[in-house]
């Protein structure tokens, strides 16, 4: 890597913008063994153990000559509001630029109370845990093609195998926002949904997260909206349908009904969270700018 007062440049052709980097609290949270799931009390950690992808859902000026003017002057003031809110790790902007916001050593405020799981362990606060990254986009409702530039999503690509190299993330935890928001206050997943659908996984590398079992329904009970099943569209509500249907088959196995088991989960997730909130009291768990919450009209 080479350094310089502003940059880095790393030798995949990867440069970073430092110039706008603003400090947050240093990273601290809890794990779960996910063989372990009774067992409250977690494991302290301090490393980035994944990725969430995001979009800003900001104002999109025509990206054609021009509207050079109004682009860098709305991706100028996204900047600065995003240093300020400490919303991100980094920002990819609509021309591929790089931006560090937040360092990789602090957490950043992109997706709160957010659930995940791999094979090994469950996470429950994303801020803490996962670096968040966000594309200068707007998401729609379902949309099956992403609009995000090929700069865009060759400086992601690039940007994910820096980071997937130097902290040893898993394929498994790069995820998009919409597969992790959660509302710890009604338990319904999509309280944010941004990247719903159309994640150009493929492109950066990794394989298709959309079709993995959504951890905050099988792990701890969670439900969804209608107004989430339209966001999520047909890739992502793949891995809803599978797990309900793991749900279901743990419930069987159990010999008690899924709406039984559900409310055993919910419970989980609460004694967890509670864990989770007494270590980072005073830190900010609020999420970033991101695509609108879905309604409170159940599915």
């Amino acid at each position: 890597m080479d350094k310089s007062t502003d940059s880095e440049t790393y030798s995949n052709g990867l440069r970073i913008d430092t110039s706008f980097e603003a400090a947050n609290h240093s990273r601290s949270y809890l794990v779960f063994a996910v063989d372990r799931p009774d067992d409250s009390a977690g494991v302290q950690r301090n490393q980035p153990a994944g990725i969430v992808f995001h979009t800003t859902e900001s104002r999109q000026a025509p990206f054609e000559a021009g509207a050079n003017s109004a682009l860098k002057r709305i991706g100028e003031s996204l900047l600065d509001f995003v240093r300020r809110k400490h919303a991100y790790h980094f920002l990819i902007d609509r021309f591929g630029r790089v931006y560090r916001i937040v360092p990789e050593s602090d957490a950043a405020n992109h997706a709160g109370y957010s659930v995940w799981s791999d094979d090994d362990w469950l996470y429950l606060n994303l801020n803490e845990s996962f670096l968040g990254i966000s594309f200068e986009a707007q998401t729609e409702p379902g949309q099956v093609e992403s609009t995000v530039s090929p700069a865009q999503v060759r400086s992601a690509a690039m940007l994910t195998e820096m980071l997937r190299d130097r902290y040893g993330i898993s394929p498994k935890d790069c995820v998009t926002h919409a597969q992790v928001s959660v509302n710890p206050d009604n338990m319904r997943v999509g309280y944010h949904t941004d990247w719903a659908s159309s994640f150009p996984f493929a492109q950066l590398g990794l394989p298709d997260n959309y079709a993995r079992p959504l951890p905050a329904l099988t792990d701890f009970g969670f439900e969804y909206d209608a107004t989430f099943t339209r966001w999520a569209g047909t890739r992502l509500y793949a891995g809803v349908e599978l797990a309900e249907q793991e749900l279901d088959r743990s419930a069987t196995e159990s010999g008690v009904t899924t709406v039984s088991l559900r409310k055993m989960l919910q419970k989980r997730y609460r004694a967890r969270l509670a864990e989770v909130r007494r270590l980072n009291a005073g830190s900010d768990a609020s999420e970033g700018p991101a695509a609108p919450a879905p309604s409170p009209v159940m599915k």
